[in-house]
């Protein structure tokens, strides 16, 4: 029991080093800054994402493994990779951790200044929500890719972030005007709660659950399937 927990505090603290840094740069940029989306602002929004779930990961990932998206927590038990019996706390501390770094940003700018871009959150772009579902599964799936590729071939935890990081600032490059870039179901629930617009129809924030859950567990199954990983499902965590 007392090293589960000690997980999930780990989760929480990586989930929100990411999200503060992540939607924090979007209030910073967009809304302090009164700054535009354009080139260089999404340069630089790319650029503190990447960073902030590269830091995040390298705070906890001895700990924790370093998820800090529900989407890696399901698509790692999928394949094996991690215990059923811990998903659940796994994805409640990664939630809390992303409201906690929403509200935390709502300190530092300000609610109405936070909330004048939603704290951040994801909304669909012009092209509409189902263009939006399926950049969030296709970036998802091959995010999934990514991070099982990269885990297989070494231990060392820089590396594994700064891939990761690389891979969610170009992520955020093709997907910003099209669904705000998410691939993380934590990201964009914390700033959905705090702006208030989780359960409003018109901002489409299933599409954040959905697609990242159903993209990234046919990204980590596919890429089982193709390299042959013989992991099976299980419930409780492995003997030592």
């Amino acid at each position: 029991m007392t090293d589960i927990i000690r997980k999930s505090l780990a989760e929480l603290v990586g989930t929100y080093i990411f999200v503060l840094f992540g939607q924090g740069s979007v209030v910073a940029f967009i809304a302090a800054f009164r700054s535009t989306l354009n080139p260089s602002t999404t340069f630089f929004l790319a650029t503190t994402f990447g960073l902030g779930i590269s830091i995040g990961i390298m705070a906890v990932a001895n700990i924790s493994g370093g998820h800090v998206n529900p989407a890696v927590t399901i698509a790692m038990f999928v394949v094996g990779r991690f215990p059923g019996k811990h998903v659940i706390q796994y994805i409640v501390a990664q939630l809390i951790g992303a409201v906690m770094a929403s509200a935390t940003i709502g300190l530092l700018f300000g609610y109405n200044v936070a909330n004048s871009v939603q704290f951040g959150a994801t909304i669909p772009g012009a092209r509409g929500p189902w263009i939006a579902f399926a950049g969030e599964l296709i970036m998802t799936f091959f995010f999934l890719w990514t991070i099982m590729g990269v885990t297989s071939r070494t231990k060392n935890t820089a590396i594994i972030a700064v891939v990761i990081g690389i891979y969610v600032a170009i992520m955020i490059y093709i997907l910003v005007t099209v669904s705000g870039g998410s691939i993380n179901p934590a990201r964009s629930f914390g700033p959905a709660v705090l702006s208030g617009i989780l359960f409003k129809a018109q901002y489409y924030q299933w599409i954040y659950w959905v697609a990242p859950i159903i993209g990234g567990s046919l990204g980590a199954l596919s890429y089982k399937f193709m390299y042959h990983e013989k992991g099976k499902i299980h419930y409780a965590p492995e003997s030592p």
